[in-house]
This record gives structure tokens, C-alpha cells and sequence, in this order.
């Protein structure tokens, strides 16, 4: 009862799914209502039907799944019931589902297990299968009935047959075997039902092999004629194709039996196709059925062989077949076209390839001409049955032969090569297609042939590509009549020019994409392969330089072509490069450098195989760059050409870092020159016109800096061009170049180059030359006469903009008043008009200045248009005789003065102390290019009223008018001049234009001292006089300070000794009654504070700070300098501590100021000290950060005043607001609130920008600081992309470029500033505290202040330097650092005047070289420092031998050497402390020190210079009988190697086997070289009678032999190496 109840559910599912698949019984009967509305029921008998459909799969699914098997059998009966009811029924889809279903029951009823009551079940079971069976067998016997009862039992017998246990079915299948064959021998089956049977026989073969495979040949046969069957559709054939690769396993169980079959239906196809008869449809036919057979045959033997991985059963048999196979294809396709078995013929030879696969090799070339044929290539005029071939059948061809090449792999035959890619072949003609995806086809064969791994594939690729190339080159010289194409080639092809250009680049693309596809694997992953990649890329480099000059014509003429050139030459040039560099890293891995005794001589040899690759590269290359760099280039061109320079600055960046950075490339003039062509080109695209070029050029600049490439003295020019770029129109473009003067001027200055040419005079030419004759556009501007001529109403537009009354952006007008000025020709003659038509006389109108240049100048830089119109409009007045719309002359003067005293006011005004006022910038709307440009107005008015009536040799010459009426009012113009003198001094001082101010300052002295002079004649009396007197000198030492303090900042000290010596001399009277006081070495006077600031100028900050603090401790010297002396000097006194960051020493002496300020009180200048005017808030939140207390320097930033964060005209301001905002960024970084970085740093930026649009008006040295100040800007930017990453140390060390490196930094201190650099390695310091960069930027900074006696500084960074050098990230270069490190320290003991400890240190630094070379260590670097150190030792020998206390290191340092020399002491040491001997000991130091050095870096010129001049001076004392010289007689450290013997000069045997060589070949003896200067017996082979002429051939090359000895002897024989 329980099983009972626990059956029910399933039970009741059955029933109703089988009561739902079951038809309506209602409908069923069918009365005569439903029959009238049957047709408005169609719907719902479909959705009817289509519930059935599910009902029935539901049921064979609950079927089917095993857990419910218990519970099928019981239903047995009801399910069989049902599904019979089902097979009668009237859809023929719920038939085929219900049989199908069925079969599914029995199969399951076979399967189901014995239970309690298992035998009555199963015998019920058994009476259900075998009924079924019955009922199957019975259907397929009675297939001649016309019904579908066969169709239904197939599909049921093969549901039966495949879902059944086969131990279950077993007895089962043989019935149905035998029904299924019986089915295929009868001629009555209908096609309708092959395909079921074919199920049927499929499931059996895969199921029941032993029961299938002694039926198989004869099922096969019976198969084979169904397919043979004319008439038969091509679905059907395929389903009995398809049949046969089930059959796989039977295939190779007798692989005769397929074997035979192919070969039978290889005679069919010889038979039918060798019957002399024309081809009929039937034949064609029959032909492809067999071809279908034979492919299907074979594939399934294949795929049955290859499973058992005995696929090369077949090959043998399958290559005898292959030339018959090759043949029938062929011929079918000329018997009866292509269009109708071209697929066929794909498949079969796709499927042959796959087979034979290695040794399809050997038939490719049969078989791609069968390809080819079948698309109309093989000539012949056989007739199409498809038609016209189609760019679907092309495709198709092409794809098929690009598998039959891959299929080969390694096999394919290079001679198969040109078969494929010669210009009439058809795959060659194809590229021209219209087709693109028949062109994409054609591409990917080149591809695949050129990226094939067998390399002599590749080489035939390449060959027969450069032979088409150079053919094409030749015949379209031809066509486009620039030359006839090469003899032999005219009767291959004639195309049409569109042709040619298509084909050439077509090729061009296909090399460029597959030459250098992985640039790292041939330059690394596959060094062996280097030497071939090498010589294949020179034959390319050779054809495209010779054949395919993109600036020759006829190439030159086509953009496209020429563009793909470029690209191509570029990407060979590229791995051409890394492919050398691979060959040389080869050598150098197998030891050929680094194998010898001189580590440093191997070195410098594998700097300088470097370098000659780098620069032998580009100067290959460089005519081709520099051409397509050119202004007359394309753009496209322009474009490619500067990529192709940024590649190969790249290129050389990653080779550099593979050497650890320590090759340097900056030291062979060639390559100067070399490098230097290409740079000019690449400055010269800087101002190219399109946008693009412009931008892409700071890229290559960038890469430039970078790449260690050019020399430190070529920076000026190039800084030049990118300080120009900052007055691009484009605001992108000007701040790539702003990021690129960040990292240009900081490198300038590290190298102190930027006071080197303080004036621009050459410029970049338009052939990328540098010659001093080409001036700077400025000049060209200011003094060249162009056509274009101003309107009244521009000069308005210009007036009102330098007067600020007009406050509108640049970039919105300028371009646009240019554009539309007159030409000179064309204005209507009329008094202004004509006074303007003046002539040229001047010297500067030789200059060859084009008419274009002020519009290429002007277009690409808005600055060079404002310049020009400025001085156009100052020619406008001169020539209209200042009448303009301000007034007539008077009024015009008094306009331009005022606006000049409002220029002082308006600054004033920026920078006052008060929080509540807003700044200029935000009320006013004033800005900062106005003012310059109208002090620039004012004195280009000045210098061209002076022409009217003095003339020039520079000017042109005005009109006579003109002339006559500035001759007529010279004095009211001298006067107006000599008035406005004060005012422009005032605004230059405000807008910190030092070379400006210092012209007006000593402008404004000349007329203090006129006027001096004149009131002396006077001879005033009384106290009008005293107060005259007063009065002049204020004005006078008013007018020194801004002359000094403009000098200092221009870094001139001796113009400053000279201004002191001049107003000393000049004022005499002025300062009578303060006689000057001398106390020690200091002057006081009215001028004593001059020194000082002659000591910042060069830098010493130290000692201005000293002499500063010493004059504000004289009692006389405050009384003679007075308040605003006192006050000055406390201003220069703190930027002197806070230029080197000295902050306790600030501190003290604050504490001092206090102190003398209670000591002074009640007098006349105790008021003026005090700090007032100085930001001491700020300076003292730098001194707290520097210090490390980070909260302190929060505290004091936030005393400074609210308007320390607003933007300011005055640009000494700004920069200080800017560094005060980065200061406040490094805060937060170093707080790790990366959130408030960001809008610090915007504001530091934003405090430049109007400093900014002036700075290309400045020269380099005044816009160094604001440069400075970007780059930490940049730099703490930068950084903080990389927070918390672990290379953040390796990506961020490009912040300072290679000039750090000290082998290759061009060091000058006349030109350094520790200001400037203290500034940088602040911000290094705290970002990359330990990075190489950053010590190397200490280190430097600590030379420069060893040599500007800034001794405090140096040792504080040498403290720094000790406390870091240990954790340096680049673990390279520690040993290196700590040993330039400790050779800084001997020097700054020396500049600290601790001699005998300098003495000391130095000989124990040198000491391990001394005694053994190999001490030195294995890289250069090492060996380049202490070569310094000897010659340093040298040095101090020449100053230091009069000191007392070094006698006894002199002595210890003898004695040590004489060691080492391992010679017998020749004096004693009586003898030692005497003069002459210690003389003689002295000398032996030195002469040991200078030839170590020579040792340690071969390469470095001073050494041997000194080391000579050590040599030729004994040599002269020597000749002296009076001079003790047997002392230095022998020879000096033989450890470091012997002096050159007398017979150096003899040949070897080498090269006296090379003059025997040279003898013989000028002679034309037959006699082999090399046994001329052998004895008679060795000379048989040259026979008995030609003994006197081998005798006399020897005479001569005895000869030859001593004259070259002869004359290496020779004074001045030496070469350029000195050798």
C-alpha cells in the first residue's frame, strides 16, 4: 500500500501529459457545428498542437531521466498504449515525436533492473520491446505501402538504439542492421528516408563495432551508389558524405579497403575525363560526386589515422597519388570551368596539404597554379560555367592558399617564393583589386611569407619585395619622365602611375608592419639572430636611400608615398639600431671587453663602440631627417620625420639604461656636429605654422634632454627657441614648452651655462645651421622695414593696449591687426602716407631678411607680432610727428609719462601690506605685458626721434620732414627725455627689468652728475647750499643702490667694483664731510655696503653675509650709510642667509638686531633696524620645514598676510607667493594628504602665468628663477603620481636629466648659484629623499658652495650626503657616490685650510692605486674621480710646498712611495729635511700623481697635459749641471706601467708582413707574401730561377721597412691621438 501511495504522484503525471498529448475526443468525433467554424479555430488547433508537441518531449524527458526508471515501468503498458494511439495520429510532427518517444520507453524498459516483483515486470517489459521491434521491422519491410510508418520506426529505432544499454539492445541490432541494408539494396525506398537510416546505421557503427564491421564494405558500397545516383540533390550527397566520417574506426581497421576506393575513384575521374568526347553536364556530374567521394574518403581515414596517431600510414600511399590527384583537378577545371567545383577542388587540396603536410612541399607550386586557374589566371579560353568569379571566390582562393602555406610549416620550399610574389604572378596582380578584403588577403600571404620562421623563406621574401620595389622605382621614373626604367624590365608589366604608386606602397606597408614587429626580441630575446636581421635590414636601408628617396622625384611628388618612406625608413632605422646594439651587447657578454688588465681603458673602449653606433646611425639618417623636417615639407612629412626622431631618442634612452646610465655620448665633435643638424632641425619645426608640428616638437626636445646626446654647450641656443615658444597662440603648445624650459634652464644652471652668453645674437637658419650673422627676431623686428604699414586707427588700438585702457587678451586681436595692414605699395599717397616712403640706407638692410619673415614669425608667436607693433607704431609717431590720438607732440609726451608713473602706482598698489584691498588683477584687470611693452615703446621712441635728427647706422633713414622737424625741436625732446629718465628707472625697478633699469640708472647718474657739476659753478652760499648738497647726494645714493642692486642681480661684480670706484671719483664733493674709516681690510663710507653685494654676485654668500653683519656692528659705518643704508643692507643681509638656507645663523643674528637696536636707540637710523619690509614669517616657515618641524612651519605660514595667496603683478613677488604655495603643497606631501596637493600646486602655477607672458622678453639668466620654480613645481607634481609605489624612485629620477652625472657635467661656477639649486633639492629632498638624483644633486650643490666659499652650506650637505649614501636606491652606483663623496670631503678639508688633514686623506685616497691598479675598480667613474684626485694633488704641490707642516707628510708620502718602487732610499734622513732634497721629493709626488692619473682615466686630456709639462720640465732641469736630478733618474711607480722604449718604433711582424704585401702587389711577383724576409730555404716555393728576384724584392721591402722606422722617429711624426 505503500508503494502504492508512493507511486500515485508520478502516476497522475503521466497520465495527464499523456492525456494532453492525447487528440480531443470532442474534436475528435467531429460534428457538424465544429466543421463550420473550423476555419475561425486555426489558431487554437496551433496553439493545440503545439501543447501536445510539449506534452510529448515532457514525457520522454521524464522518460528518459534515470530516477524515474522505477516508476516507467509500471506505466509501461499505458505509456506504449498511448504512444501507439499517438502514431496514428494526423500531425506528422506529434507522429515523429511520439515514435521518437517510444523508442525512448523501450529503450528505458531494456535497461531497468530486477526489483521485488522484477521477473513479471520484466517479462512485461520484454513483451513491450519486442513488440516494438516487431512492429519496427515490420514497417521497414512494408516501405513500399506509401506510408510514413518506415520514416516513423527509423527515427524510433535509432532513439531505441542509441539511448539503450548496449548489452541491453545487443540482440536487437543485427535485426535492425540487416531491415536498414535491406532498406539501402531496394530500389523503392524513397530519398525521403535516407537520411534516418543513416542515423540508424550511424548509431550502430559507434555502438556495436563487431556487429557493424562485417557489413561495413558492403553498406559502403550500397552508400557510394546512392551518392552516385544521378539527379541527387547536393544535401543529400552531403548527408551520405557525412555518414562516412562517423565511420571512422571502420576506415583503418582495413585501411586497403579505403585505399582502394581512392584509388577506383581516381580511375573513374582519368576515365571520364580522358574520353575525347566534349564534356556533358552528366559527366560534370558525375566528376564532382567522385571528387566529394575521394575528399570524404579520404578525410575520414585521415581523421580515423590521426586519432591512433598513425597518420603517416597514409602519406606514402596518398604522395603516389598526388600528381594524378593534381592532374583530375586541373582538368576539370578546363574541361568545364571553374565556377562549379572550385570549392571541391579547395577542400581536396586544403585537406591534402593537411595530410601530407612537410611534403606537400614538393606539389605546392602544382597545386597553387591549380588555385589560380580556377580564377581565370592560367591563360587558357576555356569556358565558365558559374560566370564572372566573384571577390567572395577570390577571397576564397586566397585563403586557401594561405592555408596550404601554413600547413607546410617549415617544409615550404624557398624557390616556391618568387612563384607567389613576382609582379605577373596572380596573387601579386591582386593586390590591385578593388576588392579591399580581396587586398587584406593578398596582405596576409606577404605577411605570412615574411614573417615565416624559416629564414631562408624570409631572405627570398625580402629579396624578391626589393627586386619589385627597385623594378617599380625604374618604371615609374619612366612614366612620370624623370628617368627610363632599367633594361630588362620593360617587358615584364606596363601599368598606369596610380598603379605603380599603389604597388610600391602596398609593398612599403606590408615591410613596415612585419620588419620590426618585436624590436625587444631582436634586439634581446634573439641575440644569434642579430648579424642576419642586420644584414636584411641594410639591403632595405640601401634600397630606400637609393631607389626610394622620398625628396627625389618622382616620389617626392606623391604625399601618400612619400609619408609610407618616411614610416618605413624610420621603423628600419629603428631595429636597425637596437640590432647593432644587440650585436655589440653579444660581444660584450662574451667577455671581449672586460678580459684585459685596464678596466678603464675597456671601459672608454666600450663607451666610444657606443658611441659610434649612436652617432654613425644618425648620421646615416640625418640629410633624410633633416629634409623632412624642412618648412617646405608636408605636413604628414613634418609629422613622421619628428616621430622618427622621437623613436630614436627613445631608443637610445632604453640603451643608456641598460648600461646603468654610465655611457655618456656627449664628448666627440663629430658627433656634436652630427647631433647638432638634427637639433636645429628639430628647433626649427618648434616654430613651425601648423599646431601639430609645434606640439610634437617639445615631445622630441623632452626626449632629447633626455638621451644624453647632445652637448651641455648647445643647451643656450636650444633654451632660446623654447623660451620663444612661451608666446605660442596655442595654450597647449605653451605649456608643453613651459614644462620643457622647466627642465632646460634648471640642467643650464646645474652646468652654469646661463650667464655664459648673456646676449642672443645666432639663430636657427632655415637649413638648420647656426650662423651669428642670422639675428634674433627681436632684432629682426625692431630693425628691419617690412611693407606692411599701420592705420591711425591701429596705433589707437596699439596705444590704448600698452596704456591698459584696452583689456583684452593678445592672442583675440593681434593676429588679426597684422593681417590686415597695408602694404606699403598699395597705400594712397597723402602726408602721413607719404612721409612713410622714405629710403633705405642703413647697414641693416644688407641683412637677407625675407619678406614672409614677419608673417612666419608673427603667426606662431603672438609676442613677435606685439614686438613688431610696437616698434611700427613707434615709427608711426616718428613719422607723423607725434601727432597721434593722444594729442599733438606735447600732449603725446605727457600722456606717455603719466603713463609710466602709473605703471609704478599700479604696483604699488599690487603689493601693499593691507588685507583688505584685492589685488590688480582681480579689480583693475591690469596685466603685466602692457607695462614691459610700453617701457619698450618709450625706448624704441626715444632711438628713433634721435634718428630723425642725429641719424643712424641702424635705422632707416626718415623723411625729410620729419628730420626737419625733430632738428627744429631737438631740445624739447632732449628735455622730455632727460624728465622721463626717473620714471622709466622706477618702472623697470618695479618690474624687475634689471638691464633696463640698469641703462636708466646710469642714465639718470650722468645727469646727477651734470647737474652737480653745474651747481658747483654756481657756487650757491649759505644753508641753500648745504640742503643742495643733501639733497643731491640722497638722490645720487638712492640711484647707486638701483644701479648696484640691478648689477648684483645681473651677476656682474665687476661692474659693481667699478660703479664704487666711478661714484667715488665722480661725487667727490657730495661727500666731503664723511671721510671714509678704515678699520682691518673694510672701507666705511656711503658705499661700504657696495663689497657685499660684489660678494652675492659671484655667489659668496657667506662672506656678504659676514661683511654685512661686520658694518652693522660699526658705529661709523651706520652713521655714514644712514637709515636707508642701514635698511638696505638688513634686506641684502637676509637674502644672503636665506639664499644657502643658513637658518641658525638667521636666528642669531635676529637676536643680535634686537641688541643693536636697544644699543642705537635715539639716533637717526636706530628706526631702520628692525626686519620691517622682509616676509620673516614666510623665510622662517622654510627654515622650520628645512628643519624638519613640520607644525612650526604651519604655525608661521599662517601669520603671513591673507594676500600672500592672491595673484600680483610684481614678479619678484610672485615668485616668492609661488614658492610660499608650494612650500604649503610639500606640507601636506609629506603629511600624506595627497587630497590638498593638488590645489596648492594650481596656485603655485597660477602665481607664474603672468609672469609668464613676459618671460621670452627676458634673456635666459633672468628667466632662470621662474624656470627653476616650475620645474619643483613639476617635480613634487610628478612625485605625487607615484605615492606608494615601489618604483617610484626608478620613474621619477628623469626629473633631473644626465648632466648630473659628473663625467659629464660642463661645470662652471662663474656661472652657478646655490640659491637656484638649494630651491631644487628642497623639494628633491623631500620627495626622493635617497634617490641617485637627489645625491647628485647634493653633491654638486656642495662643490659649487666648496668653490664659492660657502663652507658652512658644504658641510652641511656633506652631512647629508654621509647620512644617505648608504640607503641610495640605486644600489649601482653607491660604491661610486661614496667615493666621489669622500674625495669632495678631502677638498672642503683643503678650502677649510686643514692642510696637513687634506694632505693626509688624499694620500690615503690614493694610496691603493698606487700600489695596485686593480684597486681602482671595474667602471670608469671610479678611475675618473681619483684621476681628478691626482691632478688636484698636483695642483696643491705647486702652492703648498712652503708650509713648515707638511714636511713630515711629504717624508711619510716618500717613503711609502719608494715601497712601492721597491728601489733602495737614496738619501737619508738627514738628508730629507733639506731643501733641495725635499724639493726633489715633491716632484717625485707629483710626477707619480700625474701618471696615475693618466692611468685611472686614459681618456681625460688634463692628465696628460699635466703628466707632460711634469715631464718636459724635469727633462729642462736636467740640462742644468747645478740641478740634483739622480734622484728622479729611474723610473716613476713601474707597478703602473713601463716608459716607451727606444725601440717602439720597430715594426711587427705584422706590419712588416703588410709592407710586404703592399711591395709584392705593386710589383706583380707571383711570389706568396710573408716569406720575402725568410731565409733561402723557405723560399722553394718560388722556384730556382727566381732567387735574384725574391733577393731583390726583399732589398726593397728592407727599404721600405727602415724609411717608415725612419720616419716615425721624427719630430711632430705623431698623430692625432699622439701616437
Amino acid at each position: 500500500m505503500q508503494h502504492h501511495h508512493h507511486h500515485q504522484p508520478q502516476h497522475q503525471q503521466l497520465a495527464a501529459l499523456l492525456s494532453i498529448a492525447l487528440p480531443n475526443q470532442t474534436s475528435a468525433s467531429g460534428n457538424s457545428a465544429a466543421a463550420v467554424k473550423s476555419s475561425a479555430s486555426t489558431t487554437s488547433r496551433e496553439v493545440d498542437e503545439s501543447s501536445r508537441l510539449s506534452a510529448i518531449d515532457s514525457l520522454r524527458q521524464f522518460i528518459l531521466y534515470p530516477p524515474n526508471s522505477l516508476f516507467v515501468a509500471p506505466a509501461a503498458n499505458f505509456l506504449a498504449q498511448g504512444f501507439s494511439q499517438l502514431l496514428l495520429d494526423k500531425s506528422n510532427p506529434v507522429q515523429r515525436l511520439a515514435a521518437t518517444a517510444y523508442g525512448a520507453l523501450c529503450s528505458v524498459l531494456c535497461s531497468v533492473p530486477l526489483g521485488s516483483n522484477g521477473r513479471q515486470n520484466h517479462v512485461i517489459s520484454g513483451t513491450l520491446v519486442d513488440g516494438f521491434v516487431n512492429w519496427a521491422l515490420s514497417s521497414l519491410n512494408n516501405v513500399s505501402a506509401g506510408d510514413r510508418s518506415a520514416e516513423l520506426a527509423l527515427a524510433s529505432l535509432c532513439e531505441f538504439v542509441s539511448v539503450a544499454d548496449a548489452g541491453a539492445v545487443e540482440r536487437y541490432a543485427f535485426p535492425i542492421l540487416k531491415a536498414c541494408q535491406e532498406l539501402l539494396e531496394d530500389e523503392r525506398t524513397p530519398l525521403g528516408i535516407l537520411g534516418d537510416i543513416l542515423g540508424v546505421l550511424t548509431t550502430l557503427s559507434l555502438r556495436f563495432f563487431g556487429h557493424f564491421q562485417p557489413h561495413f564494405a558492403d553498406i559502403v558500397d550500397l552508400l557510394l551508389g546512392w551518392a552516385m545516383v544521378p539527379g541527387l540533390e547536393d544535401s543529400d550527397r552531403q548527408v551520405i558524405m557525412g555518414s562516412f566520417l562517423q565511420f571512422q574506426k571502420h576506415w583503418v581497421n582495413d585501411l586497403q579497403f579505403p585505399l582502394g576506393l581512392l584509388s577506383k575513384f581516381l580511375g573513374d575521374m582519368e576515365a571520364l575525363l580522358q574520353d575525347g568526347a566534349p564534356g556533358t553536364p552528366q559527366h560534370f556530374v558525375r566528376l564532382l560526386s567522385l571528387l566529394s567521394c575521394f575528399s570524404t574518403v579520404l578525410q575520414s581515414t585521415a581523421s580515423g589515422l590521426l586519432d591512433m596517431n598513425l597518420l603517416e600510414l597514409i602519406v606514402e600511399p596518398l604522395s603516389k597519388m598526388m600528381s594524378k590527384i593534381l592532374g583530375c583537378l586541373s582538368l576539370i577545371g578546363k574541361k568545364y570551368g571553374w565556377s562549379g567545383c572550385m570549392g571541391d577542388s579547395w577542400r581536396c587540396l586544403t585537406l591534402l596539404a593537411e595530410i601530407l603536410g612537410d611534403k606537400f612541399s614538393s606539389f605546392y607550386t602544382s597545386s597553387v597554379g591549380i588555385l589560380f586557374q580556377s580564377l581565370g589566371f592560367d591563360g587558357s579560353s576555356s569556358s565558365e560555367i558559374g560566370g564572372k568569379i566573384t571577390s567572395i571566390q577570390i577571397h576564397g582562393v586566397l585563403k586557401t592558399n594561405l592555408q596550404l602555406l601554413a600547413m607546410q610549416k617549415l617544409s615550404l620550399l624557398p624557390s616556391s617564393v618568387p612563384k607567389i610574389l613576382q609582379l605577373d604572378a596572380p596573387i601579386s596582380l591582386l593586390r590591385l583589386h578593388p576588392n579591399h578584403v580581396v587586398v587584406t588577403s593578398c596582405a596576409a600571404t606577404y605577411v605570412f611569407l615574411l614573417q615565416h620562421k624559416n629564414d631562408d623563406i624570409v631572405e627570398h621574401s625580402v629579396d624578391c619585395l626589393i627586386e619589385e620595389l627597385t623594378f617599380l622605382s625604374g618604371m615609374l621614373q619612366e612614366v612620370t619622365g624623370h628617368g627610363a626604367a632599367e633594361a630588362g624590365n620593360s617587358s615584364k608589366v606596363f601599368m598606369s602611375t596610380h598603379q605603380l604608386l599603389a604597388l610600391i606602397e602596398f609593398n612599403l606597408k606590408i615591410l613596415i608592419s612585419c620588419i620590426c614587429l618585436d624590436k625587444a626580441g631582436i634586439s634581446v630575446g634573439q641575440p644569434d639572430m642579430a648579424p642576419i636581421y642586420l644584414r636584411r635590414l641594410e639591403k632595405m636601408c640601401i634600397l630606400m636611400l637609393s631607389k626610394l628617396n622620398p625628396f627625389i622625384p618622382p616620389i617626392q611628388s606623391s604625399v601618400g608615398l612619400q609619408t609610407d618612406v618616411i614610416e618605413m625608413l624610420s621603423r628600419l632605422s629603428s631595429v636597425e639600431f637596437l640590432t647593432k646594439l644587440s650585436i655589440q651587447r653579444k660581444d660584450e657578454a662574451e667577455g671581449n671587453l672586460w678580459q684585459k688588465d685596464d678596466l678603464s681603458m675597456n671601459f672608454a673602449e666600450l663607451n666610444c663602440r657606443h658611441s659610434e653606433i649612436v652617432v654613425d646611425h644618425l648620421g646615416k639618417y640625418s640629410q633624410i631627417l633633416v629634409k623632412s623636417l624642412s618648412s617646405c615639407s608636408p605636413l604628414s612629412i613634418k609629422v613622421k620625420g619628428l616621430d622618427w626622431v622621437h623613436r630614436f631618442f627613445l631608443d637610445v634612452i632604453s640603451t643608456c639604461e641598460d648600461y646603468d646610465g654610465e655611457v655618456t655620448l656627449c664628448e666627440d665633435s663629430r658627433q656634436n656636429n652630427v647631433v647638432w643638424t638634427v637639433v636645429c632641425a628639430v628647433t626649427n619645426a618648434a616654430s613651425d605654422r601648423e599646431s601639430r608640428v609645434r606640439s610634437r616638437s617639445a615631445s622630441v626636445l623632452l626626449a632629447l634632454l633626455q638621451a644624453k646626446i647632445i652637448c651641455p654647450t648647445h643647451l643656450y641656443p636650444i633654451a632660446e627657441v623654447i623660451l620663444e615658444r612661451l608666446g605660442d597662440p596655442d595654450y597647449g603648445i605653451r605649456t608643453e614648452f613651459v614644462f620643457l624650459l622647466s627642465h632646460v634652464l634648471p640642467t643650464m644652471s646645474l652646468c652654469g651655462l646661463v650667464d655664459s652668453q648673456r646676449s642672443t645674437v645666432g639663430r636657427f637658419t632655415s637649413d638648420g645651421c647656426s650662423n651669428s650673422a642670422n639675428m634674433h627676431w627681436r632684432r629682426v623686428l625692431a630693425l628691419k622695414q617690412f611693407n606692411k604699414r599701420l592705420h591711425p586707427q591701429q596705433l589707437v588700438s596699439i596705444l590704448n593696449y600698452i596704456s591698459q585702457r584696452w583689456k583684452v587678451p593678445l592672442s583675440s586681436w593681434i593676429q588679426r591687426l597684422i593681417y590686415r595692414c597695408q602694404n606699403s605699395m598699395e597705400l594712397v599717397q597723402g602726408p602721413v602716407e607719404e612721409a612713410m616712403n622714405f629710403g633705405f640706407g642703413s647697414l641693416f638692410c644688407e641683412v637677407r631678411v625675407g619678406e614672409d619673415f614677419l608673417e612666419k614669425a608673427t603667426s606662431v608667436n603672438n609676442l613677435a607680432g606685439i614686438w613688431w607693433a610696437i616698434h611700427e607704431a613707434a615709427r608711426y609717431c616718428t613719422t607723423a610727428r607725434l601727432r597721434t590720438n593722444l594729442g599733438g607732440p606735447s600732449q603725446t609726451f605727457a600722456a606717455l609719462e603719466r603713463m609710466l608713473m602709473d605703471v609704478v602706482h599700479v604696483l604699488e598698489l599690487d603689493t601693499g601690506q593691507g588685507d583688505g584691498s584685492s589685488s590688480m588683477l582681480s579689480s583693475s584687470g591690469a596685466r603685466l605685458l602692457p607695462m614691459w611693452l610700453l617701457l619698450e615703446f618709450v625706448e624704441v621712441l626715444k632711438k628713433n626721434v634721435h634718428n630723425a635728427y642725429d641719424g643712424s647706422s641702424v635705422l632707416p633713414c626718415v623723411s625729410r620732414q620729419s628730420s626737419m622737424f625733430f632738428r627744429a625741436n631737438k631740445k624739447v625732446c632732449e628735455d622730455w627725455f632727460s624728465r622721463i629718465c626717473e620714471p622709466m628707472m622706477n618702472a623697470s625697478l618695479s618690474l624687475h627689468w634689471y638691464d633696463c633699469a640698469t641703462h636708466y640708472c646710469a642714465l639718470r647718474l650722468q645727469e646727477l652728475r651734470n647737474t652737480v657739476s653745474s651747481s658747483v659753478n654756481d657756487k650757491p652760499r649759505g644753508h641753500a647750499s648745504d640742503n643742495m648738497a643733501v639733497e643731491f647726494a640722497e638722490d645720487v645714493l638712492s640711484t647707486v643702490k638701483h644701479l648696484a642692486l640691478a648689477l648684483c642681480r645681473r651677476r656682474e661684480p665687476e661692474a659693481l667694483i667699478g660703479l664704487q670706484k666711478w661714484v667715488s671719483m665722480t661725487f667727490p664733493s657730495l661727500f666731503v664731510d664723511e671721510k671714509p674709516t678704515h678699520e682691518g681690510n673694510v672701507t666705511y663710507g656711503p658705499l661700504s655696503w657696495i663689497p657685499g653685494l660684489v660678494y652675492q654676485a659671484k655667489g659668496q654668500y657667506e662672506k656678504s653675509a659676514a661683511l654685512f653683519t661686520h658694518l652693522l656692528q660699526s658705529d661709523d659705518c651706520l652713521n655714514s650709510i644712514g637709515a636707508d643704508g642701514v635698511q638696505f643692507v638688513i634686506t641684502r643681509l637676509i637674502e644672503s642667509y636665506t639664499a644657502i638656507c643658513d637658518w641658525k645663523s638667521l636666528e642669531s643674528w635676529l637676536s643680535e638686531l634686537q641688541a643693536l637696536r636697544a644699543k642705537h636707540a635715539g639716533k637717526s637710523y636706530s628706526g631702520a633696524l628692525t626686519t620691517a619690509g622682509n616676509e620673516m614669517n614666510a623665510i622662517h616657515a622654510f627654515a622650520h620645514f628645512d628643519e624638519g618641524d613640520l607644525q612650526a612651519s604651519w604655525a608661521t605660514l599662517d601669520l603671513t598676510p591673507k594676500r600672500s595667496c592672491e595673484l600680483t603683478l610684481d614678479p619678484g613677488l610672485a615668485l616668492q607667493r609661488s614658492e610660499q604655495m608650494l612650500l604649503q603643497a610639500m606640507l601636506y606631501y609629506n603629511e600624506g594628504k595627497m587630497d590638498n596637493i593638488q590645489l596648492e600646486i594650481h596656485k603655485s602655477k597660477l602665481m607664474l602665468d603672468e609672469v609668464l607672458t613676459v618671460l621670452p622678453l627676458h634673456a635666459l639668466d633672468e628667466a632662470a628663477p621662474h624656470a627653476i620654480q616650475s620645474h619643483c613645481i613639476f617635480a613634487l607634481e610628478e612625485s605625487c603620481k607615484y605615492v606608494g609605489t615601489e618604483d617610484k624612485m626608478k620613474k621619477s629620477t628623469y626629473l633631473l636629466n644626465s648632466f648630473l652625472h659628473e663625467e659629464t657635467n660642463f661645470f662652471s661656477p662663474s656661472g652657478q648659484d646655490c640659491n637656484a639649486l638649494m630651491k631644487i633639492f628642497r623639494v628633491y629632498r623631500s620627495v626622493l629623499p635617497s634617490s641617485l638624483a637627489t645625491l647628485q644633486l647634493c653633491k654638486n650643490t656642495m662643490r659649487l658652495a666648496r668653490k664659492h666659499g660657502n663652507l658652512g652650506l658644504a658641510n652641511r650637505l656633506h652631512g647629508y650626503l654621509k647620512d644617505h649614501v648608504n640607503i641610495c636606491s640605486e644600489g649601482s652606483y653607491q660604491n661610486f657616490l661614496s667615493t666621489s663623496i669622500q674625495y669632495e670631503e678631502i677638498l672642503l678639508m683643503h678650502a677649510e685650510k686643514k692642510i696637513v688633514d687634506a694632505y693626509v686623506s688624499m694620500w690615503s685616497f690614493l694610496r691603493p692605486s698606487m700600489v695596485c691598479l686593480e684597486t681602482v675598480g671595474s667602471t670608469a667613474p671610479h678611475g675618473f674621480v681619483k684621476a681628478k684626485a691626482c691632478l688636484k694633488l698636483v695642483d696643491w704641490l705647486k702652492h703648498d710646498t712652503h708650509d713648515v707642516g707638511l714636511k713630515e707628510t711629504f717624508i711619510m708620502i716618500y717613503k711609502e712611495l719608494s715601497k712601492v718602487d721597491g728601489a733602495n732610499e737614496s738619501l737619508t734622513n738627514a738628508d730629507l729635511v733639506s731643501g733641495p732634497s725635499m724639493h726633489l721629493i715633491i716632484e717625485k709626488i707629483a710626477g707619480s700623481a700625474a701618471k696615475l692619473s693618466t692611468r685611472l682615466c686614459p681618456t681625460l686630456g688634463k692628465s696628460w697635459i699635466s703628466y707632460a709639462t711634469w715631464c718636459f720640465t724635469r727633462a729642462k732641469d736636467g740640462l742644468i749641471p747645478s740641478h740634483e736630478t739622480s734622484f728622479l733618474s729611474g723610473s716613476l711607480l713601474p707597478s703602473l706601467g713601463s716608459e716607451p722604449l727606444p725601440l717602439r718604433l720597430k715594426l711587427t711582424a705584422d706590419e712588416v708582413s703588410g709592407v710586404e704585401y703592399i711591395v709584392v702587389q705593386s710589383f706583380g711577383n707571383n711570389c706568396s707574401p710573408g716569406h720575402l724576409m725568410e731565409e733561402d730555404e723557405h723560399n722553394s716555393s718560388c722556384g730556382s730561377g727566381e732567387d735574384n728576384n725574391a733577393s731583390s724584392m726583399k732589398s726593397v721591402v728592407q727599404r721600405v721597412v727602415d724609411v717608415i722606422e725612419a720616419a716615425a722617429g721624427l719630430p711632430g711624426a705623431e698623430d692625432v691621438s699622439c701616437e
